[in-house]
């Protein structure tokens, strides 16, 4: 199963996403996740029938509807149960998924930065969340102060 982020907010016809990704393998399921009110969300879920086809997915670019996406192999439910992924308030407007990334890796692997935009403007909203391996370093970051990032106080 994979977690495919980054759409298009244009991109809601999962037959489109489907078509795309069954160059690299038989798509058994693909679902674009919709708010409330029907709108994308701007993700989707896609599972193949052979776990092979995940692994010729990653390691490369992709873009759909005139957008980069970031397909990623989808992290079960039961691994979220063990809380490695922090909120992050206070963020620059000029802070991406990279600068957290590379910021937030001296206390442990980061599996995943993202920085929440606004749907309209494209602009950060001035947080994000940052996903570890493991939670091993926690209480060297959550609700310290004094987390400098992009020359402002972040708080986890």
């Amino acid at each position: 199963k994979m977690f495919i982020g980054g759409l298009n907010w244009d991109t809601t016809d999962a037959e489109g996403l489907r078509t795309y990704f069954s160059q690299f393998g038989k798509v058994d399921a693909c679902t674009i996740m919709r708010d409330p009110d029907g709108r994308s969300r701007g993700f989707a879920f896609l599972t193949f029938d052979e776990p092979e086809s995940v692994n010729a997915v990653t390691g490369r670019e992709h873009v759909l509807d005139g957008k980069a996406i970031d397909p990623k192999r989808a992290i079960p439910r039961e691994e979220h149960l063990r809380n490695t992924r922090y909120f992050v308030g206070g963020l620059a407007p000029t802070t991406n998924a990279d600068t957290m990334r590379e910021f937030f890796s001296r206390f442990g692997k980061v599996v995943d930065a993202t920085v929440m935009v606004d749907r309209e403007s494209g602009r950060s909203k001035g947080f994000g969340f940052v996903t570890f391996e493991d939670s091993n370093n926690s209480d060297e970051f959550v609700g310290k102060l004094g987390l400098m990032l992009d020359d402002k106080q972040v708080r986890v």
